[in-house]
């Protein structure tokens, strides 16, 4: 019995000694403690809205047939710029009295006319030459042998570059040109043919009219015979 309180004793000494050396709370760790739990709130209570799916399905596809916003196109008016001319044009003329005279008629029809020029080549016909003289004389030289020989049609012709020609004639009709050129070929000449062209002024009447009034047509018909015609043309920039 001694022995047992003996070793109680020692125990209890030793309990205390180990007490001493670590604290109580380190040997027990107290349970950290956790705050306590949080009233559960009902999804109701809370403002929640609770969708079903078949709910959820419905309004995505009500959402989907919903039309596209219509969307008004912005118009912008403008204002009617078209062109309400009519404009032609009126000619040749070789003789600038002629178009004066042709201008006025338009003119006082309430057509806006304006008389115009140009150099053109006028078609002459088909010349039959002899050239290469290096002067004057060796041209009329043979112009003499030529009318010796009964060729007495000539006349010398002086170009800025090619001076003294002798000409034999100018033809309406090529065949002419060439049946004269084949018969002094034959005389053993060296003879040339080419078109022959005069630089003239012709003259034309620009004319314009309102398109709502009647198309002036004021030429008479032995006008048209001589070549004269109106033309519809594009309008100048007004």
């Amino acid at each position: 019995m001694k022995v047992f309180f003996g070793l109680l004793l020692i125990v209890n000494i030793a309990f205390a000694v180990f007490q001493w050396l670590l604290p109580y709370e380190q040997l027990f760790v107290e349970k950290k403690k956790v705050p306590a739990a949080v009233e559960l709130q009902l999804l109701n209570d809370a403002n929640v809205e609770i969708v079903s799916e078949s709910e959820r399905v419905a309004e995505a596809t009500a959402e989907a047939d919903k039309p596209a916003p219509e969307v008004k196109p912005d118009f912008l008016v403008t204002e009617d710029t078209g062109d309400r001319r009519v404009c032609y044009t009126i000619g040749p003329f070789k003789d600038k009295g002629r178009a004066i005279e042709i201008s006025g008629r338009y003119s006082g029809n309430q057509a806006d006319t304006a008389l115009k020029s140009s150099l053109e080549k006028d078609y002459q016909g088909v010349m039959v030459y002899i050239d290469g003289h290096k002067t004057r004389d060796a041209a009329v030289r043979t112009a003499n042998e030529l009318s010796a020989q009964g060729i007495r049609d000539h006349i010398i012709v002086n170009n800025p570059d090619n001076p003294n020609i002798l000409s034999l004639g100018v033809f309406g009709l090529k065949k002419n040109a060439d049946r004269l050129k084949s018969r002094i070929e034959k005389l053993n000449y060296s003879v040339k043919s080419g078109a022959r062209y005069r630089e003239r002024t012709i003259y034309w009447l620009y004319a314009e009219q309102s398109s709502e009034a009647e198309l002036l047509q004021l030429l008479e018909d032995a006008e048209f015979d001589t070549g004269i015609s109106q033309i519809p043309t594009q309008c100048l920039p007004g």
